[in-house]
Formats: C-alpha cells, structure tokens, sequence
C-alpha cells in the first residue's frame, strides 16, 4: 500500500496525503487522523490533480506529540503511517528540539559508558551492543530535547555496537553519528577511549596573516607506496624542505567507496563521505585494529608539527556518500538534507544530496566535528568542498568558534555559486565574500587567466601564450579581486581537473618539450609573487602527469600514485620552487590590501609585466618582472639594480629577459 499512498507531516497542523490513481483513481473523500485506534476528522484545505497522482493538503486542528506514531484513514478504511516530514523543518519543532548539550555519542567515565542520540521523532530507539563474546540488545531512554540514553556499568571499552531505531512506523540499523571509530567498511561502531590517543600538541607559530601560508595539496593515499598516513610520515621532510607552511590533505574521514579491506581494488579521494568523526580505514596500517587509524594519524600530525608543517583538512560538509544509509537519515528523516517543494531531494552538489546548513542540529554538528580534529588532533585549517553550499551564517560560526579554539586556525574553500535551494545571499560563495572577511576562496579567475580556461583543454592563459590577458594578469597579481589579499587562495592547479603539465603539453605542444617546461616554472613562479595565498598540488613541481585525465577521482593507483623518479627528472623545477618560496618569505612579498594599494604599482611594457613593491625591506624597491612570451625582451632601468632571481644578460642600464622567464630585482631607495 506504501506505493500507492504515503502520508506525511508537514508541520505541526498540516499533513499532506498523496494517493496514486492506480488506487481508486487517486479519489478519497474521507480523511482521519488514527491516534491509537482514536479517530480524528481531518479537513482538506486543497487538492492538487496531477498526471498520476492527486496531492491533498489537509488541516489536523489537535496536537501532536513528536515520537507518537500516528496513521492516517482515507476512502475503503485504508491506514497508512503518517511519516514526520517537513515539520522538522519547522521552526517550532527546532525550538523544542535543538540540543546544545556536548555529550552526543558515546561518553566514557570510570565507571560506565553513556551512549546518547538525539533522534526526535523515533518512537523508540534500541542498542545493539557486542562485548566479551555476547550480544544484548537494550532499550535506551528518551530524555529532553529528543534525546535517547543509555548508560552501561562497567565501561565497555572495545565494545561493537550498532543502533536499532523505529521512526516512521518501521525499524532500521544505525550507526552512531558521533561515533570516533567503526569496524571495516561502517559496519559497526566501537567504543574508544580516545583521550589516549590525542595528539601531542607542539608549539607552532602562530598564523597572523593566510598570505604567509603556502599550501601543499595532497592525497594520503599518493604520498607514499603504502598509501596511509604512515607511509605519509615518509614525506614530511621533502614538503616541508620545499618551503612550504601548511600540508593539506585531502578527506581523511570514512568515506564509502574504498573496500577497506581490499583497499588495493578501488582508488577514490574520498569526497564521498559516511562516518565524519571517525577516520578512513583504508589509511590504517592495520585495519584489524579499531584504535590504530587514531593514532596512525596521530603520529603524522605530530610528526609534521615536530618537523615544522602545519595541517589542514579538506572536509565535506555539503553531501554525503548515500542518503538513505545515512545515519543523518536514517536518525532523524527529512532533517538533515534540503528538499525541492515537491519532496524530492535538493541537488546543488551533482552527487544527489545537500546537507541544509541552516538546521540547528547539522550546523551543531558540522561544528562539534571540526572541534573535535582540533581537539583530538591539534588540525590547523580545514578546507571546506563546495563550500558555496554551506550558509553564511553557519561559515561566520565556524570561524568565531574554532579561532576561539585554536587562534590563527585557517577557514577557507571552493566558492563556487551552485545551483541550490539555499537563497543566493545566504551562500558562502566567491559573490558574498565581504560577508566572510576571515575567510578566503579558491580563485578560479586568477587559475583561468594564468593557465588558460580548466574546461577547455585547448585554451591559453596568460602564461601558456594568450597575451592579450595581461590586463586581468595584472589584476590576478594584485590580489585585490575579492575584498583582501588574504581571501584569494591562487592556484593555477589543484586535485579536480587536468595537472598543469598535462594542459600545456595540449595547448602549448607545438612550442616544444622545453618551453613547457618554462611554462611550467612561470605559472608556479606566478602564484607564488602573486598577492594573497600561494597554493600547489602536490608533484606540480616535478610535473605531475595523469595522462591528461581530466578528473582522476576513481582513476587507478598507476595514474594517481606521485612519482618518485620524476622527483630527479625535473630536478630543475624543484629547485625553483624552493628558491622562489625563500625569496618570497626572506623579502616578504606578501602583504596587505593597505600594503598593496599605496606601495604596489603595476607596469606594461610589451606583453610582459613590471610589479614594483617600494619602499620595502630594509629601503628598497623590490621589482618583479614577468616575460611569458617566447623571445628574449629588452627591459630598461635607472640606477642600480641587484638581481635575486633567474639569470639574464645585463649591460649598464638595461637587461635581456629570458623567454618565459620571471625575474626579481632589487635597488636601494634613494
């Protein structure tokens, strides 16, 4: 009967019944609310006739109790449930609900272990919990604000369990969603002590501004032949030698399309997450131990701090890996995700789902995870996907509460303005970035004027040929196209889409093997003497190939996996990185949009650039020349000019600039 007719509860008052004409032509001249076999006349505000189906909105004048499980009678004394549905939604239920407490999950004391869910509309909540060989299964107890708990004598340590909860008339498994670990592949829960697995905490200097970061993009799972975050300790070194502050990886919660125990099967980076608070099994250096994933991941974030690196996370907070398995769904239905009007699923993301920000309880709960990598791990920054998709109020939240935790933690992430249910002044995307000043945005524009568009593989930039860009070249430089510099995050290439390489070998292969590799040097050497925060895919600066792939996402180890060797093949573009990374902090080329507007000045000559910063270290001017073109090209100065950076013929007051070749000069300030 459930596919012929479904009833749900919209708010408090409002209940929609929707009846297909397979089933008495979709007519029902009766409707009754069933309270325990009590019958209560319900009256039709309006009917919607549609090709298949009629649509009845109908009035309930009485009060409901959230958790009660209700029918509703309609014509030939069919029942149906009556499904919770938009009216979690509701503002009233959202005051009556909305649980601030920090006790969610399982809570260990020294003498019992205390399991908590906040699941409002369930009629009744079970746990299946498996310790010393025995499996019980127990009822928990509905407290305030829509809260289950059970609390377990002695403390059950190592413990498996799983929820059993009955919400819309039916039963179902689910997971803990505050949960620090599982066994392989979700299946189960563990009980964890993870206080003793907490980080070591070491003394870092503390962030004042984003644009002394420089940023390194990587995958757990490429960085090292074992691909986990042990094998990942085994490249500290080289990424922190190359110059650069902060590592970021990419998702390292339990994501869905990985066999943990065959992680050798699949390939995926993980943007499909299932569990947030408990870590990738894949990335375990033993995935028989539930614990060891913690402190695996523990030791690399100690041993990049003991090294001098900074972490930062790349998290996924607008979607999940499948909705109806989702312990979000399968807790509280229809709270956790935004919908279309007419029920179906909202879809800005593409991957079939979005998380509704605006909820109390998802917003809590996006914020107690956070706290808790800050916490447990001592993490840095987080990178937020899509975060155009999240509000702007939950973004503003974000940053106040995890830099009262950890000041200096850096918030930044994709700005893209997707396609949502969410009102366009409400996202936290690159056109609302002056409601989000302490936030910065991946910078689409200054990665397209540079390398050339990342959706047309054939298209130039400015520094792969398309010349006539120089005006916008100029403006990406500057670092004033969102309000500061500290918001625009340059890059011109990250994990989505083609490497660097592999586009100039497409739109720039008749030049020849030797001027893509200039080209390669110069669109590096561009992020890192632009204005605002310097970011680099990991391999970039040996470059990374995929074989033109243009999204690798699911793409095998063979093409993922960095390449050691290519490490000595283009030995010559790492030590440009290096050198130009401790020329940039040793004359401290970046600064702010005061800095920027009074001391920063912008020339053309030809199709190349001058960038002067006056007045600068110690009363000199700093002069950054930038030549993308294929020729040498004369470049004329007065007084005294000192160079820092690349090798060019001087003669008196003038110099030849090598062929795509970006050059630093200084002289002291009369």
């Amino acid at each position: 009967m459930k596919s012929f007719v479904r009833a749900y509860l919209d708010d408090y008052h409002d209940i929609t019944v929707v009846i297909n004409k397979n089933f008495c032509g979709g007519d029902s001249d009766v409707f009754y609310l069933v309270d325990q076999n009590e019958l209560f006349k319900l009256e039709v505000k309006d009917v919607e006739d549609l090709s298949d189906k009629k649509v009845y909105h109908v009035n309930f004048s009485g009060d409901i109790t959230i958790g009660n499980e209700y029918e509703v009678m309609i014509v030939n004394a069919c029942r149906i449930n009556l499904e919770y549905r938009f009216i979690v939604k509701s503002e009233r239920f959202n005051e009556e609900f909305f649980y601030d407490g920090n006790d969610l999950g399982c809570v260990l004391d020294e003498q019992k272990t205390i399991f908590s869910l906040w699941a409002p509309t369930a009629s009744q909540v079970q746990i299946e919990l498996e310790h010393n060989g025995t499996i019980k299964t127990m009822s928990l107890h509905k407290g305030q604000k829509g809260v289950w708990k059970i609390a377990i004598a002695p403390a059950v340590i190592g413990a498996l369990y799983k929820y059993l909860i009955r919400v819309n008339g039916e039963w179902t498994y689910c997971l803990d969603p505050y949960a620090k670990a599982s066994t392989p592949n979700s299946e189960k829960n563990v009980v964890i002590d993870t206080e003793v697995l907490k980080s070591e905490k070491v003394s870092l200097e503390k962030l004042d501004d984003y644009c002394d970061a420089i940023i390194y993009e990587a995958s757990v799972r490429d960085l090292s032949s074992e691909g986990n975050f042990v094998g990942a300790i085994s490249q500290l070194d080289y990424i922190k030698e190359l110059g650069v502050t902060h590592l970021q990886l990419l998702p390292v919660n339990d994501f869905g399309s990985v066999d943990e125990l065959h992680p050798e099967l699949f390939y995926n980076w993980g943007y499909d997450p299932v569990q947030y608070q408990v870590l990738e099994g894949s990335y375990s250096s033993n995935i028989n131990s539930t614990s060891r994933v913690i402190s695996d991941f523990s030791q690399l974030v100690l041993e990049a701090h003991r090294c001098g690196l900074k972490i930062n996370l790349d998290v996924v907070f607008n979607h999940v890996y499948v909705v109806e398995n989702s312990s979000f769904n399968l807790s509280v239905p229809y709270y956790y995700f935004r919908y279309l009007s007419n029920g179906s699923l909202s879809d800005g993301t593409g991957c079939g789902n979005e998380i509704d920000t605006h909820m109390p309880m998802a917003r809590k709960f996006i914020i107690d995870t956070l706290k808790y990598y800050v916490n447990q791990f001592d993490i840095d920054g987080f990178r937020f996907d899509l975060m155009g998709l999240i509000d702007v109020k939950t973004m503003r939240i974000i940053v106040d509460e995890l830099n009262e935790l950890k000041p200096g933690v850096m918030i930044y992430g994709e700005g893209w303005n997707m396609n949502s249910t969410l009102a366009a002044e409400e996202k936290a995307c690159k056109e609302n970035h002056r409601a989000l000043p302490e936030v910065a945005f991946f910078n689409d524009c200054f990665r397209d004027i540079m390398k050339g568009s990342t959706f047309d593989e054939m298209a130039q930039g400015y520094g792969s040929g398309n010349y006539s860009m120089i005006d916008s070249a100029i403006e990406g430089l500057k670092g004033l196209m969102l309000s500061s510099p500290e918001q625009s995050i340059n890059y011109v290439e990250c994990h989505d889409d083609m490497t660097c390489f592999d586009k100039l070998n497409r739109c720039c292969g008749h030049e020849g093997s030797e001027m893509i590799l200039k080209r390669q040097k110069f669109l590096l050497g561009s992020v890192l003497v632009a204005q605002g925060v310097p970011f680099i895919h990991a391999g970039q600066e040996y470059c990374r190939s995929k074989n033109g792939i243009h999204s690798s996402y699911n793409a095998p180890d063979s093409i993922n996996k960095l390449k050691e060797e290519n490490k000595e093949e283009y030995g010559q573009v790492i030590k440009y990185v290096k050198r130009l990374i401790k020329i940039r902090k040793a004359l401290k080329l970046a600064q702010t949009k005061d800095s920027i507007q009074h001391h920063v000045t912008f020339e053309k000559f030809g199709d190349c650039i001058e960038y002067k910063l006056h007045d600068w270290v110690a009363s000199k001017t700093i002069t950054i020349l930038l030549n993308p073109t294929t020729e040498y090209v004369e470049y004329t100065f007065t007084g005294t000019m000192t160079e820092v950076f690349e090798s060019n013929i001087i003669h008196h007051d003038r110099m030849l600039l090598s062929p795509i070749s970006i050059t630093i000069l200084e002289s002291e300030d009369q």
